[in-house]
């Protein structure tokens, strides 16, 4: 990166310049000068990524400035990029792509296990109340909602083909490895996720249901604490959704396994649902949708593992095996995790779903591998 030319738009001349190992996607630099601290990200092109293809552009990545600046003005938590000295929030040199921020010193919030998911559930509920009036009402550009998974899996997906193209590779490739033999195996596994979230999802929701930007990664990495409370960061997959989309994240990586939502307990999950519509009322109908929400999330990322895969013939085989393993537990056991949600989960403590889950059929191979 030519971060002094990037930075001399800004009129700062950096003293010091640290890499530092925060976010997945994007590469970012803390920048330490006279004026202050800064942060600096560089937006990663699809290509560069080792883990998946998501798209990125001028246009997607103003679409979540003007979320950030929407929100921080309307008392959300969060850092807005600064401008320079063009007055855009967005910096291209050499045909990439930057954005500065202040910086802002926090510490991984790590709440006791009994209030769990309380203050993170409150914050949420306060950004999808502001986001309720947010004047932009287009989808990010080349986004799609997660109930047209076909459509939003091709559109937000960077040189993988199709999800179609996929299916038929799945169910065809040749073994010649560990990780393609272990595919293989699970294609019908695969093919049973696909089907459920396309079969088990209706359109009029969103018609009847509020849809307004999400996060898009409401997890509890991208909170963080400082001296005067919780800060949220990283905007990068915020989206046009049902709000179950935010809340569904919050609840497979607070209350389940992070990475892959299962052993939900049932305990924290209480904890997510009451203080979430304590501050923004939703109706069961929506509550319901919550595992199609967290497998449809989890499932674009696992599809996005498998074109890597077959058009690089390498990916690696744990990550593979995680996610897809999340995933079939996540399908064998929806039915009493969405019970338990919408029922007494919701409003009082309930047996964690490891305990009560036994007697429902084994969706796949990966789920018991």
């Amino acid at each position: 990166m030519k971060v002094n030319q990037v930075i001399a738009r800004y009129g700062i001349t950096p003293a010091r310049i640290n890499p530092i190992e925060q976010g997945s996607t994007n590469k970012s630099l803390v920048i330490e000068s006279a004026s202050g601290t800064f942060f600096l990200r560089y937006y990663t092109k699809p290509q560069e990524s080792l883990w998946n293809r998501i798209i990125c552009t001028k246009e997607t990545v103003q679409y979540e400035h003007d979320v950030l600046r929407y929100a921080f003005e309307n008392e959300i938590p969060c850092v807005p990029p600064m401008e320079n000295r063009a007055g855009e929030t967005i910096t291209e040199l050499d045909g990439n792509l930057y954005a500065l921020f202040p910086y802002i010193e926090t510490q991984p919030y790590r709440p006791a296990r009994p209030v769990m998911g309380i203050r993170e559930a409150e914050l949420l509920g306060r950004y999808h109340t502001v986001m309720e009036n947010y004047p932009v009402r287009q989808q990010r550009p080349g986004w799609g909602y997660a109930g047209q998974l076909r459509a939003w899996f091709h559109e937000n997906q960077v040189d993988i083909g199709t999800l179609d193209e996929l299916l038929t590779w799945v169910d065809t490739l040749e073994p010649i490895d560990e990780t393609h033999a272990y595919v293989r195996q699970n294609a019908s596994c695969i093919h049973a996720l696909i089907e459920l979230l396309e079969d088990g999802f209706r359109q009029d929701l969103y018609r009847d249901c509020s849809v307004i930007v999400n996060h898009g990664d409401f997890i509890p990495r991208n909170i963080g604490a400082a001296e005067n409370g919780l800060v949220l960061f990283d905007f990068d997959s915020c989206v046009r959704d049902l709000r179950i989309y935010d809340l569904a994240m919050l609840l497979g990586y607070t209350a389940g396994e992070p990475h892959t939502g299962r052993n939900i307990d049932a305990q924290i999950a209480h904890n997510i649902v009451r203080s979430y519509r304590q501050v923004a009322p939703m109706t069961d109908e929506e509550l319901g949708l919550t595992l199609y929400m967290l497998i449809a999330f989890r499932l674009r990322l696992f599809m996005g593992n498998l074109g890597i895969l077959r058009t690089t013939s390498s990916y690696r085989m744990e990550l593979i095996r995680r996610n897809l393993e999340g995933l079939c537990w996540l399908l064998e056991y929806r039915q009493a995790i969405t019970e338990m949600l919408v029922g007494q989960g919701a409003r009082s403590p309930a047996p964690r779903v490891r305990d009560t889950c036994d007697d429902y059929p084994r969706a796949c191979p990966a789920a018991h591998s």
